[in-house]
């Protein structure tokens, strides 16, 4: 059994780290709160563009390959959003299984972007090559961020480096619940089996282009890339801040629980000793008086 004084010891420290756990939940709230409202706001815009693009590609006459798609996909780039920095339970491992499971997926070869210093490490160890790669700002993202992650995504696109490019994050649900979600970028086109429930209308396209179709699909399209990547950013932040929030509470009552149970079991630890020291002294006192 420890002694009294490792567990006065272990106490202290468990005490210390329970300070630490508890500011940085804190922290984190006051974090979460903040991407929370950001996420919320931003996530009706980026819903409606992506089913205004997804409509456009499907009733679209357009043979552009950032709509349509080319015939023949040897390569595809799989960009993966992390976090920078960890204590964030699963966080970061959940949204990095499924990416790993993706490009297990795939029999064409892979281009591999990565955002959040924890992703970016996890490819470097696993010696995955990286066409890419953006840290520093996975708790406050800016949509200038977003633009250049998003150019350099519709850039491999365009310049046939790849034939697909996919976007791997997690979901915002909630404090304790992200939702890794793997969504196809380009060509916007939908994936098969995400047509639309109304093929039999033949309405036509409903979207009248004043100048050439091709040359706004153009343009219209790098920008939708980046609101889907900023989007995307946003629910990270929201989800990394709720995880990191939910992690350090559980770290915080599993410590308070430890010095409950080490103080039980060192004031049992000093009752023995009393106990031992009275005992001592009753027979000591009885091998006096007999004597």
């Amino acid at each position: 059994m420890a002694s009294l004084r490792d567990l006065k010891r272990q106490i202290g420290s468990i005490q210390n780290i329970s300070k630490v756990t508890d500011a940085l939940q804190a922290v984190s709230a006051v974090k979460f709160r903040r991407a929370e409202a950001r996420v919320k706001k931003a996530r009706p815009y980026a819903e409606n563009v992506e089913e205004m693009m997804r409509d456009i590609a499907s009733k679209s006459t357009s043979s552009n390959p950032l709509m349509v798609g080319r015939e023949n996909v040897s390569t595809v780039a799989v960009a993966t959003l992390t976090s920078d920095r960890g204590l964030a339970g699963g966080f970061n491992a959940q949204v990095l299984r499924r990416t790993m499971r993706f490009r297990q997926e795939q029999s064409a070869d892979l281009v591999q972007v990565a955002s959040g210093r924890k992703g970016i490490g996890f490819f470097r160890f696993r010696r995955i090559r990286l066409a890419e790669e953006y840290s520093g700002f996975s708790d406050t993202p800016t949509y200038e961020k977003a633009r250049e992650i998003g150019r350099r995504l519709t850039g491999l696109f365009q310049d046939e480096e790849a034939d697909e490019v996919y976007l791997i994050y997690n979901r915002f649900v909630n404090a304790a619940v992200q939702q890794p979600v793997v969504t196809r970028l380009l060509p916007v086109a939908p994936e098969d089996g995400e047509e639309d429930e109304d093929n039999g209308d033949d309405s036509g396209n409903p979207y009248e282009f004043v100048e050439d179709a091709d040359e706004i699909l153009k343009r219209l399209v790098p920008k939708y890339v980046e609101t889907m990547v900023w989007q995307a950013l946003l629910e990270g932040a929201a989800g990394e801040h709720g995880a990191r929030m939910t992690a350090m509470k559980n770290a915080t009552d599993n410590a308070n629980e430890l010095v409950d149970t080490l103080t039980l079991q060192m004031n049992k630890a000093r009752q023995a000793q009393i106990t031992q020291e009275i005992l001592e002294i009753v027979s000591g006192a009885e091998a006096l008086s007999s004597g």
